[in-house]
């Protein structure tokens, strides 16, 4: 668990888009991946003026976060005391309600992709998080199998942090590495993912390379989390237009769309596969501009 240097410049965008740090609760107290250059490099594109010397040789971020993101106050919440956490809590447990709405923002560093139980701890992250406050969740996505217990999709944020649950997403940004750790190699690059519902289809990523993904939603609202289950986009369209089509006249026009799945659901099945096969080996991968689009963390943020 910790921050490596394209997460800490997500933080400090948002910072600068006045994104509020004053309160701050980390999932595990997160270690620092962060050389002296990368942090001389932040600290000129938000213009710092702080003495930074010597501040990529601490272990912990939390003065990274005092100092970048002026942070009055950094706790943090663990299963045990051995990294020397404030807070110790089982996050596989609802977590107390006196820390509901208490954090300007909620930052999991690498800790929900180890938790089994995994509704509960997003909804504990949630929770914490007060009306207005933001959260942000590092993670892996693809080829990370045997790190965690799991790896997620981008649509499982963007289905989860929704209005009904008082949120709205922000970012989704996938980064690609090579083995053996985006930690340990500054040769990264970093995506803006679409969400699949403005697509209006399933936006998949096969990648030769390790891709993490970072999330940051704002929450609206304080809203029960979860009284409907998320439910995937592409199933969702396919249960609406089942509603609308048994809700319609026989000799209702069909559109392209439903003539173009006839003649393909009319094909052998060997030609389907083959079909299916080559468009998802074209389209899900970073070359597709419509499901990827370049993400650099010290672009110009627009006045």
């Amino acid at each position: 668990m910790g921050i490596i240097f394209n997460n800490a410049a997500l933080l400090v965008r948002a910072k600068l888009n006045h994104v509020k740090f004053d309160e701050i609760l980390t999932i595990g107290h997160q270690d620092q991946y962060l050389s002296q250059s990368q942090i001389v490099r932040l600290a000129k594109f938000c213009g710092l003026t702080h003495d930074i010397t010597g501040l990529s040789s601490q272990k912990h971020i939390d003065k990274f976060f005092t100092l970048f993101l002026d942070a009055k106050n950094v706790s943090s919440i663990d299963y045990s005391e051995y990294e020397g956490c404030t807070i110790i809590h089982d996050m596989n447990q609802p977590v107390d309600p006196k820390y509901y709405e208490k954090y300007d923002v909620v930052i999991d560093g690498g800790s929900l992709e180890h938790i089994f139980n995994f509704p509960v701890a997003v909804s504990n992250c949630m929770n914490m998080v007060k009306p207005g406050g933001s959260i942000f969740i590092f993670t892996m996505c693809n080829n990370h199998a045997g790190h965690g217990f799991y790896q997620f999709s981008p649509e499982l944020f963007f289905r989860i942090f929704q209005p009904e649950n008082g949120f709205k997403i922000c970012d989704v940004i996938v980064e690609k590495h090579p083995y053996p750790g985006a930690e340990l190699s500054p040769r990264t690059k970093c995506y803006s993912v679409t969400d699949p519902v403005v697509v209006r289809g399933r936006v998949g990523l096969k990648s030769r390379t390790p891709v993490m993904m970072m999330v940051h939603a704002k929450r609206t609202a304080v809203k029960p989390l979860f009284v409907a289950s998320p439910i995937q986009s592409d199933y969702q369209s396919e249960y609406n237009k089942f509603t609308e089509s048994s809700e319609q006249s026989a000799n209702a026009k069909k559109s392209m769309r439903d003539v173009a799945k006839k003649i393909y659901k009319s094909l052998p099945l060997r030609v389907q596969y083959f079909l299916r096969g080559n468009y998802q080996r074209k389209s899900f991968s970073f070359s597709n501009r419509r499901f990827y689009k370049r993400w650099y963390p010290l672009k110009p943020i627009s006045k």
